[in-house]
């Protein structure tokens, strides 16, 4: 009979922390949720964002490693800017400009073309423009962390679907402007890519022909359109 008891009272306890397991795991979630709910409201206000940044990616199968930095400009509903010595990639909403200097090329597409576009920079301007992935993804809240001298919050996006590219998503969100510091891309070959920004401005006057690429002289030029 003792032996029974003992047993009943073992077992309520392995149910009890599975109960507070379980908890914790849903408030983790939940927490995800709200941290990515707050940041689109903060993208949804946007009407520029600038920032420097510095582009790493790893290659898994051959165990290499890539940096590349440059600046960023994007301003809402769709228009973006990156620069850098290896790409320039610019877009008015309408047309897409891919200048590549090593190629002395500039490929030129409507913006619906690249709309699917899955390449690392493509993704982080819809981060921005269209303020996440939660159609995609399911945000789990991994705790707080610095860059750059600024608490952030880290939020986990997981792939719904077993198929998609990009299994993992994982932002460090800065805890006071609520702006992305940090966003890190792992792929389903375990290939990662992370943009860490820095000099974030929000809100700044920028000219017109920002978004529209000045092909040089010497320069091909590809009409996709």
């Amino acid at each position: 009979m003792q032996r029974a008891g003992r047993r009943m009272c073992f077992c309520a306890v392995l149910a009890m922390i599975g109960i507070v397991f379980c908890a914790g795991s849903v408030q983790a979630d939940a927490r995800g949720s709200e941290v990515v709910e707050k940041l689109q409201r903060k993208f949804a206000e946007l009407k520029t964002l600038s920032a420097h940044f510095v582009k790493q990616h790893y290659w898994r199968l051959m165990e290499q490693h890539q940096e590349m930095k440059g600046t960023l400009l994007v301003q809402r509903p769709g228009r973006f800017r990156m620069d850098s010595d290896v790409q320039v990639v610019v877009s008015d909403g309408k047309t897409a400009w891919n200048y590549a200097p090593a190629n002395a090329q500039v490929l030129v597409s409507d913006y619906s073309a690249i709309e699917n576009d899955r390449s690392y920079e493509k993704l982080l301007f819809d981060l921005i423009l269209l303020g996440g992935y939660d159609e995609s993804y399911t945000p789990v809240y991994v705790g707080e962390k610095k860059v750059q001298r600024k608490t952030c919050h880290v939020v986990d996006l997981s792939r719904k679907k077993e198929d998609t590219y990009i299994h993992t998503i994982r932002m460090w969100i800065d805890k006071r402007l609520y702006l992305v510091r940090q966003v890190e891309y792992r792929n389903i070959h375990e290939d990662v890519t992370t943009f860490v920004l820095s000099d974030l401005k929000v809100n700044k006057r920028v000219k017109a022909d920002q978004f529209t690429f000045h092909v040089p002289n010497g320069v091909e030029l590809i009409d996709l359109r």
